[in-house]
């Protein structure tokens, strides 16, 4: 019966220990950790997100016709108009 009890213990602590679990929602995040310099042509993006809050930078990310993510400053006034074009598409 001890036996029992220790390895249930045992495999407990492994179950609570397991690394997977701060990613319980399967949810993958996008993080910025460097900016784009040059203002992007609002002819060539195809959408545009703000980075995961979780992220240790704030950014925001953007979808290129060529499909390429890009992450630029979203203190940069460019971004703003940017994001404010895409959101009035999208309302």
């Amino acid at each position: 019966m001890k036996v029992l009890a220790a390895t249930l213990a045992s495999l407990l602590l492994l179950a609570t220990c397991s690394p997977a679990e701060g990613h319980l929602d399967g949810v993958p995040t996008k993080c910025c950790f460097t900016y784009q310099k040059n203002p992007i042509p609002q002819r060539l993006v195809r959408s545009v997100f703000d980075s995961s809050s979780s992220c240790s930078k704030p950014g925001v990310i953007m979808i290129t016709l060529k499909k390429r993510e890009l992450c630029a400053d979203p203190q940069e006034k460019w971004v703003q108009e940017l994001q404010k074009h895409f959101q009035s598409l999208g309302n």
